[in-house]
């Protein structure tokens, strides 16, 4: 077991109307990426997804109003976001004993739960005809399109460039793919 101080720890952030509608637009991890300039891979966890169904767009929200950035950088990286004001409100701070204002971090055991928690609530609005990712197991990385749903699971046909499979894959596996143009 590796040893928890390595594990990321996050800072959450209380989002701006500005802030939110980039979570509409599915562009919030990428600003503030670019606000916070660090690299297109520093962890970022927006807790929701949009996407298309049944011809409309559908935003999945699990905390509405808010984002997690990873930790690592200086802590006046984090404080310069919302002294921007445009994407951030708040950074969640604590107030040290000596009274200056320190960063409050979660663990990434409670921002796994909640990508969980999000998986399950686009899992149950996975439906036939939908094009989806495939986000774990065998088929990991593919796309497919959803031929019918029973319970927890879908049969998803995934065709690759010699083969053609249709496969049962769990539904907390599958994500549900934003139509282009859309």
């Amino acid at each position: 077991m590796g040893d928890s101080r390595d594990a990321t720890t996050w800072v959450a952030l209380e989002l701006t109307r500005q802030g939110e509608q980039s979570v509409e637009d599915g562009t919030l991890g990428n600003d503030l990426r670019s606000a916070l300039k660090v690299d297109e891979d520093w962890p970022v966890f927006v807790p929701a997804k949009t996407y298309s169904k049944n011809g409309k767009v559908v935003t999945v929200q699990l905390m509405e109003g808010y984002a997690f950035v990873g930790t690592g950088l200086d802590e006046v990286s984090y404080f310069k976001l919302e002294r921007d004001k445009k994407l951030v409100a708040k950074v969640m701070t604590e107030t040290s004993p000596s009274g200056v204002r320190v960063l409050s971090t979660i663990s990434n055991k409670q921002v796994k739960a909640l990508r969980s928690q999000l998986l399950e609530r686009i899992a149950s609005d996975i439906i036939p005809g939908m094009g989806v990712d495939i986000t774990d197991g065998k088929y990991k990385g593919l796309e497919g399109e959803v031929l019918y749903t029973e319970d927890d699971y879908a049969q998803v046909f995934v065709e690759l460039r010699s083969l053609q499979v249709l496969t049962r894959i769990p539904r907390v596996f599958l994500e549900a793919k934003l139509q282009e143009g859309v």
